[in-house]
Parts: C-alpha cells; structure tokens; sequence
C-alpha cells in the first residue's frame, strides 16, 4: 500500500488509466515534465530522460521503493508496477539497447502485420561497432545498417519492411517464409519492385537470401498469392509432391461458376480447401461448404479439407495424404482412359516425401 500524506499534490492519469500521486512540493513540476515524457514512450524512462525532467537519482529510488516505478533494466524504468505489455517491452528493450538500436527480424515484422512463427521475445539490431546485451531481447549486430533500413511505427525505430523480409530469410523456414513475404504482398504489391532493389543492395552473400529470390520469380509468373498464412504454409507443403498446384483455381461448369478450389492439380481434378475457423466457422459457411463439394462431386472432383491443426501441427500426415490421394486419382485416370498427357507416375518417393517440424502462429488466420 502506497501512503500518500496530506497536503498538495499533482495527480497524473496515463493512458492506461493508471493514477500516479506525487507529493513532494519541490519536486512537482520535475515529475509532472517525466510522467509526461513516459506517457509519450510508452512509460518507459531512461537515466537520460530523468536528468532531462530534472529528477534526482534519491527521487526515483523513494518511488522504485514504493512500487509507483519499476526496473526494467539496468538505466531503464518503467512508469507501475503492472505487467509490461509487449510494446512497453520493446520500448524499455530499445532503450537498453542504446543509439541506433532498431526492432528487428520478427519484432518488426509484428509490426507491419506480416504472418510469423509465435515469439515472445524482443528482437532488435545494433550497429557492428557496438555491443548490447538485453536481457530477455536477441541482439542482432549488423555491418550494413543504415538509416535507409530504417523507419517508424508507433513511435518506435525498426528495420523497414525489405530489410525486414531479408533478415527473416535468414531465420525462417520455407513454409514461414512464404507466409510471412505472402503477407506483405497481400498489404502491399507494390513491395516486390522495391523488394527487387533491396536485395541487389543487400542481397550478395547473405543467407536465404535465394529462397526470397525464388518467391519473388514466382510471384512475378502468376501475380497470385495465397489468401492467408495457413493457404501459404500448405501451399510450401504441397509443392514437395513434385507436382506444384495451381492457387485459386475456378471450376465452371459450362458458363456457370461452381467454386473457387484454394489448391488444385486440374488434371487429376484434386483439390485442396484450406478452412480456418475466421472464414468457415459459422453455420452459413457449415452448409455452404457441403453444398459446394457435393457440387464439386457431381462434376467429377474430389476436394480435400484442411483446417490450421491439420496443416501446421501435423505436416506429415497432411503431405503423406497429398501424396496417396495423387496417387489413387492418377491410377483411376490411367485406368478410366489412359495416363492423360504430361501427367507422371505419382511415386511417393520421387515427390519428396520426408519428415517435417510442427509449426506455430500466434494467431489462426483466414
């Protein structure tokens, strides 16, 4: 409990809705000017901004003491003692981190709203010349971090959205990687010329660098994305088959439209829906999907659907599925009328198959 005696005092409301009583008459005006700057940072202080605010070091440590401030980290204090959100983490983090320091890899990429792997923790970039050690921050130190690289969001320095895309081909495996660059397209489609760009300047001799090449020729061949993270990640998976399927395929029948299949090899008439619970989690999705596939069954196609669990929890069984249903449509093709033309034996084997990692997302799109 926090006793506050009698007397004036100034009374500080953040945006959180916290109260701060503070109660020392010499020092009213120095607190007022550093309440007001920690509510501008997220209410995150440093030893700069005490000085700055005019707070003596014996100031802060009576409030420290009564739990009306907190330590972050070493020079860095946080305005209550409740729980740090994830913005004020990266804030105190950044701080900590010193001049130059950006949010970086998956911190940044949060940021922009792209598609990555669930991670608590704070990333961040340095420059080389420096060292940095956070605690409960990765620090990353680069030799090629200039203020290009670097923009702003919610009042805090990260990595724009190219140089964050790069430093992700680095970490990510090919199944986040097509989400997360999937994702940006999706915001934004103009990123792929200034993506070109920034991987001939950034590009020669970085790691994984030629899987985000790889993306962006493909792109540029169709101009289609997937509709969202769980699209890409079974879209990554399904073209080990050897066989790559077609993305958003339209069946007709005649002039008049049946559905659009998320994943399809139209010449074995197969097909893959890919169903998070946003999108086909309702009753009207319920009966609208089923009326689809019976639609889709009358013409001849056999749909298979997936949900999240299905494709990122369980990999294996979701591509050794992939891998018999190619299979058992192309010997009943053969069989109906002949293999039809270009269409190759399906060997599990020869497709690829192998043992994949469970993934994880913070959130379960589409």
């Amino acid at each position: 409990m926090i006793r506050i005696p009698p007397g004036p005092r100034l009374v500080t409301v953040l945006s959180n809705g916290a109260f701060f009583a503070f109660t020392e008459l010499m020092s009213t005006a120095d607190a007022k000017r550093l309440v007001e700057l920690a509510a501008k940072q997220l209410g995150v202080v440093n030893r700069a901004d005490l000085a700055s605010a005019g707070v003596s070091w014996k100031w802060l440590r009576g409030r420290l003491a009564t739990r009306e401030w907190s330590r972050v980290h070493r020079g860095v204090y946080r305005l209550g003692c409740h729980q740090p959100t994830r913005e004020e983490r990266e804030r105190a983090a950044l701080l900590a981190a010193g001049e130059g320091a950006v949010l970086s890899h998956t911190s940044a990429a949060r940021r922009f709203g792209l598609n990555v792997p669930r991670d608590d923790s704070v990333q961040i970039t340095i420059a080389a010349s420096r060292k940095a050690k956070v605690r409960g921050a990765k620090v990353w130190r680069s030799r090629h971090l200039s203020s290009l690289d670097v923009t702003t969001r919610g009042g805090l320095r990260l990595t724009n959205l190219a140089r964050t895309l790069i430093d992700l081909a680095w970490v990510l495996d090919d199944g986040w990687l097509r989400a997360c660059f999937d994702s940006a397209i999706r915001q934004n489609r103009a990123i792929v010329s200034w993506l070109w760009r920034a991987l001939n300047s950034h590009g020669p001799g970085r790691r994984g660098i030629g899987r985000l090449r790889a993306l962006l020729q493909e792109y540029r061949r169709t101009e289609e994305v997937p509709d969202s993270a769980l699209e890409s990640l079974a879209l990554e998976l399904a073209n080990r088959l050897g066989h790559k399927p077609q993305l958003h395929y339209n069946v007709l029948d005649g002039a008049h439209h049946v559905a659009e299949v998320d994943l399809v090899w139209p010449k074995l008439r197969l097909g893959v829906e890919c169903d998070g619970w946003r999108h086909h989690g309702t009753r009207a999705a319920f009966v609208r999907d089923r009326a689809r596939d019976r639609a889709l069954f009358r013409l001849g196609w056999s749909v298979l659907r997936y949900s999240w669990d299905d494709v990122v929890h369980d990999p294996d069984a979701f591509l050794d599925e992939l891998v018999r249903s190619y299979e058992l449509r192309a010997k009943s093709i053969r069989a109906a009328r002949g293999p039809p033309h270009g269409l190759p034996d399906a060997d599990p084997v020869a497709m690829g198959q192998r043992r994949l990692k469970p993934l994880e997302l913070e959130a379960r799109p589409k």
